[in-house]
């Protein structure tokens, strides 16, 4: 079983932080205005949470949902580079699935197999939670889709950088 003293910092901040990157990612890759970004990333920590508390009989789970520090942030410029609106969205969504790539590869070395496999379903349900949270394409709540193809499309990014798709 795993937990804090298992990782260095660098890679539990990573295993913290993986999860919002996810639910931000739904909103890059498809931006629908302020308030279904807020949506959707509530809907990413509330779904993370969730699962941390569901698998708190997992020691990595546990360490992680007890840990209420505030992790280091990357910088933000860093993140988005340089470049269009669009492209920098499309380089926040690269830092997201090479984060997600990165936290599940630490969670398989270091961690049980149930705690591995756990936390690889957690960045997929947080990832289709976000997108439930806000339709999309719609005018003024009417119309939309709850899930565009681009959002469909970032979840399965999500499933493969995990090593489940």
């Amino acid at each position: 079983m795993a937990n804090k003293d298992t990782f260095t910092s660098d890679e539990w901040t990573l295993l913290r932080i993986a999860p919002s990157f996810v639910s931000v990612g739904i909103s890059a890759v498809d931006p629908s205005g302020l308030f279904s970004s807020i949506r959707e990333v509530l809907a990413g920590a509330n779904r993370t949470m969730a699962t941390l508390n569901a698998n708190n009989r997992l020691e990595l789970f546990s360490a992680l949902a007890a840990d209420r520090s505030i992790p280091g942030v990357p910088d933000v410029h860093a993140l988005l580079g340089n470049g269009s609106h669009e492209q920098q969205m499309q380089n926040f969504k690269r830092a997201a699935l090479d984060r997600v790539k990165a936290a599940t590869g630490v969670v398989a070395l270091k961690a049980t197999p149930a705690e591995t496999d756990a936390y690889r379903r957690m960045l997929i349900a947080v990832a289709e939670d976000a997108a439930n949270a806000a339709k999309e394409g719609g005018f003024l709540g009417f119309g939309g889709v709850r899930v565009s193809e681009k959002e469909r499309a970032f979840i399965d990014e999500v499933s493969k950088a995990a090593g489940v798709g």
